[in-house]
C-alpha cells in the first residue's frame, strides 16, 4: 500500500506564491532541487489540480544534455503516473496523464491500496481536498 504525500514548495512563512501569483521566489538551489529529486523519485504518481499540472508541464519537454539536477528531475516527472484533476481542461498532453474532472475519494484509496510506492499531492486547493478527506498520510 502507498502514501499520499502532499509535497510543496513554500516560503518559511507559509506561502506557495507571492501577491501576483507567481512562485518565482521558492526557485530551488541546487541543493534543494536535489532533496527534492531525491524525495519524490519514489513517487509511482502525482495528483494535481489544473494550475500545479499546467506549470509541472514545463518539464514534460525540458532538454538538457548536461546531467544536471533539473534533467534528473524531468525523468523523474516522466516516469511518473500523472492524475489531473480539472473541469476545465478539454485534455492533456503530458504522457502517462489522464484527465479526471473531479476528485473522488474513493478512486484515491483505491489508488494508494494499489500502489507499491508513494503517491504525491500538490498544489494547496487540491491538496486541502485530499486533507479533508483523511487520504493524505505525510
Amino acid at each position: 500500500m502507498g502514501r499520499l504525500t502532499y509535497f510543496m514548495t513554500m516560503s518559511l512563512d507559509g506561502f506557495m506564491e507571492d501577491a501576483t501569483g507567481s512562485f518565482g521566489f521558492a526557485v530551488p538551489d541546487e541543493a534543494t532541487h536535489q532533496f527534492t529529486n531525491d524525495y519524490v523519485r519514489n513517487a509511482q504518481t502525482f495528483l494535481f489540480g489544473r494550475r500545479n499540472y499546467e506549470t509541472m508541464l514545463y518539464w514534460e519537454t525540458f532538454d538538457s544534455d548536461e546531467s544536471t539536477v533539473a534533467a534528473d528531475f524531468a525523468s523523474v516527472w516522466r516516469a511518473a503516473d500523472k492524475v489531473v484533476y480539472s473541469s476545465q481542461l478539454d485534455s492533456v498532453t503530458s504522457a502517462r496523464t489522464r484527465l479526471e474532472r473531479e476528485f473522488d475519494p474513493a478512486e484515491v484509496r483505491r489508488l494508494k491500496e494499489q500502489a507499491d510506492g508513494d503517491l504525491l499531492v500538490g498544489g494547496a486547493t487540491l491538496a486541502g481536498t485530499a486533507i479533508r478527506a483523511g487520504l493524505v498520510d505525510v
